[in-house]
């Protein structure tokens, strides 16, 4: 997959004598990224096998990097940044790169993407207006793109415009992505039609909706394969937006006697799943407050990160819930956080006490 997609992108570059080079980069970079992050997303005990070589990835980053310092004026060369640095996690960098290449590109559809892509990210996975802007403007670029029909649908709930989200999801649908996408658009769906509204719509939040984490290539391009999407949920605890289809973990969030006093103001608390000792981004997760402390939370296929990767019966996760005192989605110091370990289909409803805090 990686060769073809490789080939896909270099062979029309290579035929043009002046673009020759980003030709050839395309294609490493394509390449390594693939070899560097598959370890990371695929669901392979890699652990024993030894990690891909990183530094690969990074050094060809680096050489595009000096690439678009000589040549800022390619738009396909800070699209490839952008999407390097999304990859990387580094997500200041991302936003730059796509708003250079927009910038040069008003009405390039997938600059628009990437940028609104990457702010919703850094905003711990939630669509912010101008983000959702961007998505709505995608959309009118390219009605037809598999990304900008899931993202802008995202934007289209978080506006409390239920029609728009179902009717660009079922039209997503019908590109028939692989099942286990279908199977998060079917949740989403779901929770429209029970809510009435929007999916997943945090009280006191209007206007937020999650947004998928993405990878060099998410699931929603061309429905093949962040993701980012995934979709963490944002969802009150009274109502906590729940799945359909799929397997789903289900734990009790409490807080140890012992660290209620630093609880002095509501903050961010991040609930997620991920394989044990796994990098990269968790197979499902939800912002929340830590007003849901002393509730019951539901991590589905609704509240997967990355399409096509979601909780899976017979698999054994780590569940952590976070209360992150800065407001961001990474561990910090001083943070307050309490994990266990969850065996997807035959553990019922586990108690998950927040007792440690992070150095």
């Amino acid at each position: 997959m990686a060769a073809l997609a490789a080939a896909a992108v270099a062979v029309p570059l290579l035929r043009d004598r002046q673009s020759r080079l980003a030709g050839a980069i395309a294609a490493i970079l394509i390449a390594a990224a693939a070899a560097g992050l598959y370890p990371l997303w695929s669901n392979w005990n890699w652990h024993d096998q030894g990690q891909a070589a990183a530094p690969d990835v990074l050094a060809m980053v680096a050489k595009l990097e000096s690439r678009m310092r000589d040549d800022p004026n390619d738009v396909s060369g800070w699209m490839m940044l952008g999407r390097s640095y999304l990859t990387l996690e580094r997500l200041d960098d991302a936003i730059l790169a796509y708003d250079h290449a927009h910038r040069l590109d008003a009405n390039n559809a997938e600059a628009d993407l990437g940028l609104g892509e990457a702010i919703s990210l850094r905003a711990g996975g939630n669509i912010t207006p101008p983000a959702a802007e961007l998505f709505e403007q995608a959309f009118r670029l390219a009605p037809n793109n598999p990304k900008a029909l899931l993202y802008s649908g995202f934007a289209a709930a978080a506006r409390g415009d239920a029609a728009a989200a179902r009717t660009r999801w079922q039209a997503l649908k019908e590109l028939h992505p692989p099942e286990q996408i279908e199977k998060m658009l079917d949740a989403r769906i779901a929770e429209l039609a029970a809510a009435g509204g929007v999916p997943g719509a945090a009280a006191g939040s209007p206007g937020a909706a999650p947004v998928a984490a993405s990878s060099a290539e998410t699931a929603a391009d061309g429905a093949q394969a962040p993701g980012a999407a995934a979709t963490p949920g944002v969802a009150t605890p009274e109502a906590p937006a729940r799945s359909a289809a799929g397997a789903e973990a289900t734990v009790n969030i409490s807080i140890a006697p012992a660290l209620k006093a630093r609880l002095t103001r509501e903050a961010p608390l991040f609930v997620f799943a991920r394989e044990p000792g796994g990098r990269g981004p968790p197979l499902a997760a939800k912002r929340l407050t830590s007003a849901a402390i002393g509730t019951q939370i539901h991590l589905s296929a609704a509240d997967s990160m990355i399409p096509g990767r979601v909780l899976v019966s017979g698999q054994q996760v780590s569940i952590t819930a976070r209360i992150s005192f800065g407001g961001q989605p990474l561990p910090a110091a001083g943070d307050l956080y309490g994990e266990l370990t969850y065996d997807i289909g035959r553990d019922g409803a586990r108690d998950l006490v927040i007792d440690r805090i992070a150095e």
